[in-house]
């Protein structure tokens, strides 16, 4: 090995191949260079932005095991030897999460940097001479509020509590030093398993913001398959289709990865380690699926079994029943769907969504909107009289001139009646989302049963008032005079 290569401690290191030799010949880790997956990375393209000081922050989506908390142990050791004046937090979804990533660190920090140790690095603080400082966070407001550091590196954000986690984006400041400085960022490392939740808004941000996301899964990190093992009768022959013994060269062994698969749900294989999709565990809608249910054609039976993109009904006119779906809000927000029916088949075209604002204000924008109905669908208990008005939502809609339609029924017959037209027994999907209804696919992707079981979901005040016009509609809709869509 060539010792050019490999630069002394306090000397920054001046390429990825010198880097990965230090690492190498410092920490002993031989870490993944190459991505196995169409449109995956490669695990030491993390280790390589976070040392060379990136541009903006990084987001880091990964398996478990997948090696996501040994790395930012690395990256924060090579902050601290190879930086000046470099600040480092440490914050993981828990303290013991935290604590995972000391774990790797402390020993490596005694193996290189022992003499430039100042102070107890027992207490999960460590100072070297170079005035270079890391030490582990707490998940709490107190432990974040009034940081200013240049590197927040935060594990498994997906346990991380929301307003924790907004705090944190204020603590970063860049420092100028010799030769590049200290570029102040963050890091978010994370598997990404629920529907919505804080790492999926995270990556959602990131490719919004053009913030880098790094992204492996258990392939990149699989060790390489020697060539006797028989493939044919491999659990693993689905995901790797013989590519583990071209291509990977990881550290997690071929029989481990075995183990873990046997163990667990299809569902949890491709969430947590094959980084597929968040888990449908605990939805309300779990058939629901955007590539199957979000359309832009309305369609008819025949079209919905055909799908074919090229029939002149697709982006024009369509002759059909219209009707709106209504939950009222004040403080919560007012939800109107405009809803298609042809035949069995139901076609949600249009939302509105809009909190603080009177009856009379939102009847007047639904009237503005393209599609022109008469008939509402919507909650019985809009028939009570208004404590200021005295008069009924109800009784103001009909005034307004819409035939309103109130029948009540329990929340799981609701619920269940949307299940069956998302994915009936027998048969294609009956019931297909426009794609500008965006709160409305959001919904039905993140509503949720509570953990340890409940018949009825999570009333988050967000996703349930979006589902309640469209049980609503179901539970309310009849035949009735077909209107024509004026635009679609």
């Amino acid at each position: 090995m060539s010792s050019t290569l490999i630069e002394s401690n306090g000397r920054r290191i001046g390429s990825a191949d010198g880097l990965h030799e230090w690492v190498l010949v410092h920490t002993g880790m031989s870490i993944g260079r190459s991505a196995v997956c169409p449109g995956h990375d490669a695990p030491f393209e993390y280790l390589k932005e976070a040392y060379f000081e990136p541009s903006k922050d990084l987001v880091v989506w990964a398996p478990r095991g997948g090696g996501k908390t040994a790395l930012g142990a690395v990256a924060t050791l090579l902050d601290l030897l190879k930086k000046r004046n470099c600040q480092v937090r440490i914050l993981g979804g828990s303290l013991e999460q935290s604590l995972r990533m000391w774990e790797h660190l402390y020993p490596m920090l005694l193996e290189t940097a022992r003499k430039q140790m100042v102070g107890n690095a027992r207490a999960r603080i460590v100072r070297l001479e170079n005035r270079s400082t890391a030490a582990v966070l707490t998940q709490s407001q107190r432990a974040v509020r009034g940081l200013r550091v240049q590197k927040l590196r935060c594990d498994e954000v997906e346990l991380f509590d929301p307003a924790i986690w907004q705090a944190g984006q204020l603590v970063t400041k860049s420092v100028r030093g010799e030769g590049e400085g200290v570029r102040g960022t963050i890091e978010a490392l994370s598997t990404l398993h629920t529907p919505f939740g804080l790492m999926h808004r995270i990556v959602e941000n990131a490719q919004r913001n053009g913030t880098r996301v790094i992204r492996w899964c258990l392939m990149e990190v699989l060790e390489r398959c020697p060539a006797e093992r028989e493939c044919a009768s491999c659990p693993l022959w689905e995901e790797c289709r013989g590519v583990a013994k071209t291509k990977c060269d990881g550290f997690v062994s071929i029989d481990d990865a075995i183990a873990m698969k046997q163990r667990v749900s299809l569902e949890t294989w491709q969430c947590e380690m094959l980084c597929q999709r968040p888990s449908t565990r605990h939805a309300v809608f779990p058939t629901f699926l955007v590539e199957r249910h979000v359309v832009e054609e309305i369609l008819t039976e025949k079209r919905a079994t055909e799908r074919r993109s090229d029939e002149a009904t697709e982006g024009k006119a369509a002759e059909g029943s219209i009707s709106l779906a209504i939950d009222f809000g004040f403080a919560s927000p007012f939800v109107c769907l405009w809803i298609v029916r042809l035949g069995a088949m139901t076609h949600v075209i249009d939302e509105y969504v809009q909190p603080g604002r009177l009856l009379e204000e939102h009847i007047e924008q639904i009237r503005r909107r393209t599609w022109a109905a008469r008939i509402v669908c919507c909650d019985p208990a809009g028939n009570a009289r208004n404590d200021q008005t005295s008069v009924s939502n109800v009784a103001m809609l009909r005034k307004a001139g819409f035939v309103v339609r109130t029948r009540g029924s329990g929340i799981v017959d609701g619920l269940e009646m949307i299940r069956t037209a998302l994915a009936p027994a027998a048969g294609k999907p009956r019931l297909f989302i426009h794609p500008r209804c965006t709160r409305l696919i959001k919904a039905l992707q993140s509503y949720r049963y509570a953990e340890g079981g409940s018949e009825l979901p999570v009333k988050d005040g967000e996703h349930d008032h979006l589902i309640d016009p469209l049980r609503y509609h179901f539970v309310n809709w009849s035949v009735s005079t077909a209107v024509t869509i004026r635009a679609y």
